[in-house]
């Protein structure tokens, strides 16, 4: 029987060696110098799930071997800095050597000029955490932006206004090969850089800069983008001059240069325009801000959002698609490395000026507990607004163990606002209840500054670390205006009094936030690392708002207590913490909690009253991740937060820029205490070219800040804050992206889901508005070269707002947005570009009007100069002349549409022109 044991034994190890006894082996080179390429990375991946079997790396001679293969199918997957990715499909047969011999790699700059390169790059990959798309794998026009690039990616949405979402999270940076470009201004990037310029785009989690260093999550990311560029595009200059003139006073003019050389960047950009192209950040946020005014719903993104008041005063002057703009813009941007890459410096220069003439009409529906009241806006508005920016980040690197990071930001600014409107509200019956004719004008400045500063130190023992990081941020305005309403009130139609408010408005406001933290890790054993921080953060917050009343001389001197005020609040924290983070090949798991002890001080010095209070807070957090392969993955967070009231919330001084609207604040608010879970999973397969990825999250508030609506039988409306319970939004999705090789397009659907509840008040009852918003989406990507080009995308949503005070109102319709970029190439270098937008919104029982809107550009060029880089071009806007502006706004127990002026046809000639050229003989610069 030991004999039969015995030689079974020895079968199953002889069967064992000759399932693995095949060899791989082969040489790398450089197509063009056929030089041997040192350091290229081997891999084999299994054919059947694109798992990671075995890599190596190629020796001095441009050779590798990997030995003790299983026999199979696999994909060998070879990599090298600068070079194409090479992808084969290949068989290894068992018991023997597979010699591939030379395999040529191919320079990315040159990859077009070869004509047979057996290379193929991943249209979407994992990198660690980060998502990557190949550029090249989806196909735009010649002479396209980032910005339309964006657009046929996967998982990425890009709204009317240029803001992005990756994800279902807003995208707040985008960055240009790792680096600052042009400040905090995503769309100078993504409106003026050339996508035939960018090798790969990259989105993940920005975290902060002390948890990149430490390696242990601190609840503070941001959606960002990178846009890597190719290695062309680093060593000489490029760029795009767009001049044109039409129409209806309309003029289009903008340029940009980039200038790179080795590891110095430079770049300009100007605008001068007059059809919306502004160079303004889509979301140009001040450094402080309002608590959450409540969940509205939203178009262009398919569901209801809750969208934080915390724009500066320049916001205001954005053009968002409302009015007729005329706008001017200029920035200069400069990188560099110094001694030996141990000293970098990126800073850059922005000036915005916009002037928006407009008028529109806004129809809106609030619900009461036992009534309805309809109101109407007409109004003029004329907004003028400068801004000069600068931004700036020093690094230096002491030696191998000690650095130092300091960034700075900051603007000043000027705005002037006159605006004229026309108030009615009526009742349930079609009865007038009051009317109002308000005109408002205000003149101010505005400034800012950020500096923010990064002390980091390694020791001996690897993991062992220690970080300083101190904040600084100051926003400071000052805004003299005038208020003249004269406001009519009714009953069952007929006039039964007139009030006139007739003020001067004096406002100063100034915020300062110092933030500080201390943090040191440990390793514990292999894979686990500890850390403690401790943080000191001081908000002073003062605001003086004095209103003046007529007086019979003339003069406004007679100050107004009711609508005047002169307020501090100051806010102290002291934090204290302690995490663990475990990081091992499959599983990356942290945990950590902060304990804090906060202290608000709060003084009307108009009145002589003063507020103390204090709490004690824990801000636990946790995240996991698990991968299930090099390309599979799933991750779940949990972060607790707070978030302060503030200054205008808490001021207990009615607020009467618009009479019949009030707005009081309530001193003894408290602080707001957010759960936050988020979770997302991706698989992507290589060969097969195709890849899925989930995507949640949800934000459940504690002692939300919510208003207190008060409503009158003379249709006066003021709003107050109290704290709640029970708001909660979240969102989630699910998308799927497929290459079809040899078909040669891209096709991508995903599905999504947004749904929230907001709790607030209205007239002494709780109200519950339950909101959500499935929907599908769908995206589709052809071009075939010198033929056509075609992008498609298109969302459907149905959407549901319910109401729980008045349970028999209820909001449902469908709203639809297609989206269709098509461009012919005919002979001759002609070509017809044909843009389709439209938005297609059901009709309500409260707004039964048609309101969608179609708008379809399109041109008839023709291409000339070196490589048809110039267009020549006849363009026309708003082809149907059937362009309106149109919003329609879900928030709360209220439902406003609303109509305003925008652009509209007009016919444009412009000469295009994207220039570049690559410096010969400098080295690509170091990755």
């Amino acid at each position: 029987m030991n004999k039969i044991y015995t030689a079974l034994f020895f079968l199953l190890i002889g069967f064992s060696a000759s399932a693995q006894n095949a060899t791989l082996k082969g040489v790398i080179n450089d197509t063009s110098s056929h030089q041997k390429l040192v350091n290229t990375t081997i891999t084999l991946l299994r054919a059947k799930d694109s798992t990671l079997y075995k890599f190596t790396r190629s020796k001095e001679d441009g050779t590798f071997e990997i030995n003790h293969l299983d026999s199979g199918k696999f994909v060998l997957m070879i990599t090298h800095n600068r070079y194409a990715d090479y992808l084969d499909a290949i068989t290894i047969r068992p018991d023997e050597i597979n010699d591939l011999g030379n395999v040529m790699l191919t320079l990315e700059a040159n990859l077009l000029a070869d004509v047979t390169v057996r290379a193929q790059i991943a249209a979407m990959r994992m990198k660690g955490d980060t998502l990557e798309y190949a550029a090249d794998s989806f196909h735009v026009r010649e002479g396209a932006s980032v910005e339309d690039l964006l657009k046929t990616l996967p998982g990425i949405q890009v709204d009317k206004d240029g803001k992005i979402t990756a994800q279902g999270e807003q995208v707040k940076k985008v960055l240009v090969d790792g680096e600052e470009f042009f400040g905090d201004d995503p769309t100078v990037a993504t409106q003026n850089l050339q996508a035939d310029a960018v090798k790969s785009v990259q989105v993940f989690d920005k975290k902060s800069d002390q948890s990149e260093f430490t390696g242990i999550d601190d609840g503070d990311k941001t959606k960002t983008i990178n846009l890597k560029l190719k290695d062309d595009k680093k060593n000489g200059y490029f760029g795009k001059l767009d001049v044109g003139g039409g129409t209806n006073d309309k003029w289009s003019n903008s340029g940009m240069i980039n200038d790179f050389k080795g590891k110095k960047k430079v770049s300009a950009y100007g605008i001068m325009s007059s059809t919306g192209k502004t160079g303004l950040n889509w979301d140009e946020q001040g450094s402080y801000g309002e608590a959450n005014s409540g969940p509205e719903f939203n178009d262009d993104f398919g569901g209801f959002m809750f969208f934080g008041d915390n724009q500066d005063e320049f916001s205001n002057g954005n053009y968002y698609g409302e009015g007729v703009p005329k706008s001017w813009a200029a920035g200069l941007n400069f990188g560099n490395k110094y001694n030996d890459d141990k000293q970098s410096l990126n800073g850059s220069y922005r000036f915005n000026k916009i002037t928006t003439l407009g008028n529109g009409n806004t129809y809106s529906q609030s619900i009461l507990p036992d009534s309805l009241f309809y109101n109407t806006e007409t109004a003029k508005t004329f907004n003028s607004r400068w801004r000069h920016s600068i931004s700036g980040i020093y690094e230096q690197q002491f030696d191998s163990s000690f650095s130092m990071k300091l960034t700075l930001k900051g603007y000043t600014g000027h705005q002037n606002t006159y605006s004229d409107y026309d108030d009615k509200s009526l009742d349930a019956d079609g009865a007038l209840v009051n009317q109002s004719l308000r005109n408002t004008n205000a003149d101010g400045d505005n400034s800012n500054l950020n500096a923010n500063l990064l002390l980091r130190k390694k020791f001996k023992k690897q993991g062992r670390t220690l970080s300083f990081n101190i904040n600084d941020i100051y926003n400071g305005s000052n805004t003299d205006g005038f208020l003249y309403s004269l406001n009519s009130f009714y009953t069952k139609g007929a006039l039964q009094f007139i009030d006139t408010t007739d003020q001067e408005k004096k406002n100063t406001a100034r915020v300062n936030m110092l933030n500080s933290k201390l943090t040191y890790t440990e390793p514990i054993v292999k894979n686990l690392f500890a850390e403690i921080n401790y943080a000191f953060r001081l908000s002073t917050s003062t605001a003086e708002k004095l209103s003046y009343n007529k007086t019979s001389d003339g003069k406004y001197s007679a100050l107004d207590s009711l609508f005047s005020t002169d307020y501090t609040f100051d806010v102290t924290t002291n934090t204290g913490g302690a995490a663990l983070k475990y990081s091992g090949k499959k599983i990356t798991f942290g945990a950590g909690t902060d304990i804090a002890s906060t202290n608000f001080d709060q003084k009307d010095l108009l009145r002589d009253t003063t507020l103390n209070r204090n709490y004690v807070n824990f801000f636990p957090r946790a995240s996991f991740t698990y991968k299930f392969n090099e390309t599979s993955r799933i991750f779940v967070s949990y972060n607790g937060s707070t978030q302060q009231p503030s200054i205008t919330q808490i001021s207990p001084v009615a607020d009467n820029t618009n009479p019949l609207i009030i707005t009081v604040g309530n001193p003894s608010l408290k602080q707001e205490f957010i759960h936050n879970i988020n979770f997302n999973a991706n698989s992507f397969k290589v060969l097969s070219q195709r890849g899925f990825f989930m995507y949640g999250n949800i934000n459940v508030t504690e002692n939300a800040i919510v208003t207190n609506q008060r409503t009158g039988t003379n249709g006066i409306t003021t709003y107050t804050y109290v704290n709640t319970n029970g708001n909660y939004n979240a969102w989630a999705g699910l998308n799927y992206f497929k290459k079809f090789t040899k078909a040669d397009f891209n096709l991508n659907w995903g599905i999504h889901y947004n749904g929230s509840r907001y709790t607030n008040f209205v007239n002494g009852e709780k109200n519950q508005t339950n909101n959500y918003s499935p929907g599908i989406e769908l995206g589709f990507n052809k071009q075939k070269e010198k033929k056509y080009n075609i992008n498609y995308w298109a969302s459907i949503n149905y959407n549901v707002s319910k109401s729980s005070i008045n349970t028999e109102l209820q909001t449902k319709y469908w709203s639809q947005s297609h989206n269709l970029d098509f461009t012919v190439y005919l002979p001759k270098k002609f070509e017809i570009n044909n843009e389709v937008h439209a938005d297609l919104r059901q009709k309500t029982a409260a707004f039964n009007t048609n309101n969608n809107v179609v708008v379809w550009n399109g041109y008839i060029g023709r291409r000339f100069l070196k490589n048809d880089k110039g267009l020549l071009k006849f363009y026309v806007y708003d082809l149907l002349n059937q362009n309106k502006g149109y919003d329609r706004e879900i928030n709360t127990n209220v439902i406003t549409e609303k109509n305003y002026e925008t652009i509209n046809r007009y016919f444009m000639l412009s000469f295009v022109w994207n220039f570049s050229k690559s410096a010969a003989g400098l080295p690509a610069p170091k990755q």
